[in-house]
């Protein structure tokens, strides 16, 4: 049995992904949301590790591990979506074509939604972020407000192949909160001001 996506060393990740017979964007998006994740909890961690021992708040504590559970979350839509291609064509040979559309329109929704809302965590942890790792964050909220921007482009690309009733009765309205969210994330533009 082969490794899952998220097990493979990044060189493999990156060989695998440049030998597919189908671009495996929903996977690269959703690995990179993960990396971007990961960047803020290290920056999240490395702030709050000097204050362990006095009182870290627990509004701090329940937001780095809601960053932990994104994290994992995005890995996991990651090697999903590494397969989602086999089990859409397996669902479309069984008769049940929808479903399977639906499967490729639900990853990109999450992996956005996902990136948006740990983008959201980081914003608000601004004031509390080391000096040292200041910058750092910054880069984390910019490559997850790319990942939920990227994630939902593939939605749409998928709601533009797909053009069925259903599907955008269901997806619409999540493609167009997802892009008012987007417009509410405020990456910054220079590090130098």
């Amino acid at each position: 049995m082969q490794p899952t996506i998220s097990a493979k060393s990044t060189r493999q990740f990156i060989d695998e992904v440049s030998r597919q017979q189908h671009a495996m964007a929903g996977a690269v998006i959703a690995i990179s949301a993960a990396q971007a994740a990961a960047l803020g909890e290290a920056c999240m961690h490395l702030s709050l590790e000097p204050q362990a021992g006095s009182a870290v708040s627990i509004h701090e504590t329940h937001d780095l591990a809601q960053m932990a559970e994104i994290k994992h979350r995005l890995l996991a839509w990651g090697d999903r979506d590494a397969t989602a291609i086999a089990e859409f064509v397996a669902l479309r040979e069984a008769g049940q074509e929808l479903s399977g559309q639906q499967l490729l329109c639900t990853a990109p929704a999450e992996v956005s939604q996902l990136s948006i809302t740990a983008a959201r965590i980081l914003q608000a942890f601004r004031s509390l972020v080391a000096e040292r790792v200041k910058d750092d964050l910054e880069m984390s909220i910019t490559l997850l407000a790319g990942t939920g921007q990227a994630a939902m482009l593939l939605l749409d690309s998928n709601l533009r192949i797909w053009p069925e009733p259903r599907l955008l009765e269901q997806f619409e309205p999540i493609l167009a909160g997802l892009s008012q969210q987007l417009g509410q994330l405020t990456p910054v533009a220079r590090i130098r001001a």
